[in-house]
């Protein structure tokens, strides 16, 4: 493996990046749409391996909770030269460039699917700690057959209400170390990607166009009520699918309902097209989204995301 190089990417080899990313996820795969906007972010780094003039893998990484965390993300090895070592030397000279460029950075965190059998082997080679599991559902949204008259009617079958959220509501309410813990190891997932409830975290939990819901009134700072829901959505294109991926937490199934029309009325309004609208939740809610999304809102489940679910691990990195 002596003629591989490893080196960051650069804009030119997108090229490159979209032969190696054919196929995966049946047009799910998200790496294509992001891989120039990562490019220009400040705490994201996408490495890739180069044998001769050709590109045969890469990695990304992400930078968060204050420095002390990299998020592992877009593994992709070219068939060809699977099972040849190319893997370790991605994560060697990634864990260099860490240890210079990050000094504080203390673990490893990553989400994949569970039925991912490649990525699980990777975890229990180095015996990563689960830290939890998410269930998903996932539903085709065509604009033609869903109204929003027909959504509004939906939601006026519940006499719960949830509330717009600002970033002032986040650094009042969810950085609260009781409300914190109603996240998973205080860990808030955001289209894949997790992040520990802290301030430093808030600019990444909260972007443009995010909608950002609470049971709290987001105008009453007062600390008398703390919040017993939060629901974060945002729009996420794939390669052949326009996504809208939300993630809600909370423990009544009634409320968490509540929180899945709202999250599929605001993705009604920002997307323009068809797109597939997509949940991680406790998987003790799992039946009441499936009964309220197919019967009440009548869409129709999406069979490549039907057998799996969100898992996220954690691993200490070694200094």
């Amino acid at each position: 493996m002596k003629e591989i190089t490893i080196r960051k990417a650069v804009s030119s080899d997108f090229a490159a990046v979209l032969e190696m990313s054919e196929g995966i996820y049946n047009g799910h795969d998200y790496f294509p749409c992001f891989f120039h906007q990562w490019l220009t972010k400040p705490n994201r780094t996408i490495f890739v391996a180069q044998y001769g003039e050709k590109l045969v893998g890469l990695r990304a990484i992400h930078i968060v909770d204050g420095g002390e965390t990299f998020i592992s993300q877009g593994l992709r090895i070219h068939p060809r030269f699977r099972g040849l070592g190319l893997s370790t030397r991605l994560i060697d000279a990634i864990h260099k460039h860490i240890r210079q460029e990050y000094p504080k950075v203390c673990r490893e965190r990553f989400t994949t699917k569970s039925d991912n059998i490649e990525r699980l082997s990777i975890q229990k080679k180095y015996g990563d700690t689960a830290l939890f599991e998410r269930d998903i559902l996932a539903f085709y949204v065509n604009r033609e057959t869903l109204k929003p008259h027909h959504l509004e009617a939906v939601a006026g079958t519940f006499d719960l209400k949830v509330k717009a959220c600002s970033r002032l509501f986040l650094y009042n309410f969810i950085l609260n170390d009781s409300v914190a813990n109603m996240f998973p190891g205080r860990t808030i997932v955001v289209d894949w990607e997790p992040f520990e409830a802290l301030q430093s975290n808030i600019d990444c939990i909260f972007e443009e166009g995010d909608c950002v819901f609470s049971d709290r009134d987001a105008n009453d700072c007062s600390t008398g009520v703390l919040p017993k829901s939060f629901a974060h959505g945002r729009r996420s294109p794939r390669v052949k699918h326009m996504h809208w991926v939300a993630s809600i937490y909370t423990e009544d199934p009634v409320m968490f309902q509540v929180h899945v029309v709202e999250q599929l009325r605001r993705a009604y309004e920002q997307i323009e097209g068809d797109f597939i609208f997509c949940t991680f939740h406790k998987d003790r809610h799992t039946n009441w989204g499936k009964k309220l999304l197919e019967e009440s809102v009548g869409l129709k489940p999406v069979e490549f995301f039907r057998d799996f679910g969100l898992m996220m691990f954690e691993r200490k990195f070694p200094k």
